[in-house]
């Protein structure tokens, strides 16, 4: 159905041409009540002025069409920021040009009264122009919105910590780590509306957390305060972009034994008073498993041993343990030792408090 490009649309409809989309609706329901053909016996006039309120309906409700009908007849107005025109207004200037020299040919037809044929091959003229502009608006549109998207964005990356004990640093193990991450929305497919209406999923947000379970390796010889990225397991990204990374950040746990500088483990040893005066081999433990220690003779509480290589391991390097000792009664004495001991004071004659 081709309207005569003479016709009003708006008119047809009692309607100014600022109508809204609901006033146009509201309108086209009215005169469709009123000019239906059942309502008024089959009326030839109502019958015709029913078919021009339909057809103007069906062009004026599509928003394309209307935009391209406004922009020919001259109501439509840009008000967009700026006054600034879409990019095909030039295109849209020459269209109206033709659609001006098209109306005035139909009226020399009309007014030379040539055939009713040659009037309708002009009349037709009005609806190329139309679907012309349609091509030529989707165009620009789709451009336009090329021109406007927003530019890939890499996901974020997600940190946690991992807690190993120092055998596992030394040997290597794995874990089960259960992270929570953003997804695009399945439902909304990323974005905050589906069919007209907030996403009930993502509520509107066009993205979800989601838990996953991941079973990571921690490599052997790990160091402590290491990471261990996981590439492309962080949050999703968005506009086509990159996933974000994991990153495991290596916690090791300190137990009563030792503590940890760099590559160097340290530990604190007890050791009794006879084993500080005569020096003894005592067994300790150490992140490479137990090895002997030699006390020397008059070790003092609080002196340090270093046994070389007893650290950690990293790459290339290797620490060491740093053992210190510390003199220490036993909670309990055999009435033997009580003596020893009650010997031992009357024959000491040096007095350790002596310079203090």
């Amino acid at each position: 159905m081709v309207l005569s490009s003479e016709k009003n649309l708006y008119e047809i409809l009692e309607i100014p041409s600022s109508a809204s989309d609901s006033a146009i609706k509201s309108a086209y329901k009215k005169l469709v009540r009123k000019y239906h053909p059942d309502v008024n016996s089959g009326d030839k006039q109502c019958v015709k002025k029913f078919k021009e309120v339909t057809e103007a309906y069906e062009i004026l409700s599509d928003r394309d069409k209307k935009k391209n009908y406004d922009l020919l007849r001259g109501f439509y107005k840009n008000n967009s920021a700026g006054g600034s025109q879409e990019p095909s207004q030039a295109k849209f200037s020459e269209a109206q040009r033709a659609y001006k020299q098209a109306r005035e040919q139909e009226q020399e037809v009309k007014n030379s009264a040539k055939s009713q044929k040659e009037t309708e091959r002009f009349s037709h003229i009005f609806s190329d122009i139309l679907e012309g502009f349609k091509n030529t608006t989707s165009t620009a549109r789709n451009q336009q919105f090329k021109t406007q998207q927003v530019r890939p964005e890499r996901g974020k990356d997600i940190h946690t910590d991992v807690k190993i004990t120092m055998p596992e640093a030394k040997e290597g193990t794995s874990r089960t780590i259960n992270i929570l991450h953003t997804e695009v929305c399945p439902n909304c497919n990323g974005r905050p509306f589906a069919n007209g209406a907030k996403c009930p999923i993502c509520k509107g947000l066009g993205e979800q957390s989601i838990h996953k379970k991941l079973n990571v390796k921690i490599p052997a010889n790990v160091k402590h305060g290491s990471k261990i990225r996981i590439a492309n397991e962080g949050n999703k990204g968005y506009n086509g972009g990159k996933n974000g990374d994991l990153y495991l950040n290596i916690k090791i746990e300190s137990n009563s034994n030792f503590k940890y500088e760099g590559l160097n483990a340290l530990c604190t040893i007890p050791i009794t008073p006879y084993e500080a005066v005569l020096g003894a081999s005592i067994e300790i433990p150490t992140p490479n498993g137990r090895v002997t220690m030699k006390i020397l003779p008059n070790t003092h509480s609080g002196q340090k041993f270093r046994l070389a290589g007893q650290g950690l391991i990293q790459e290339d390097k290797t620490g060491d343990m740093i053992v210190t000792v510390n003199i220490e009664m036993p909670k309990t004495l055999s009435k033997e030792e009580i003596k020893l001991y009650e010997r031992l004071r009357d024959i000491t004659k040096t007095d350790i408090r002596e310079n203090k």
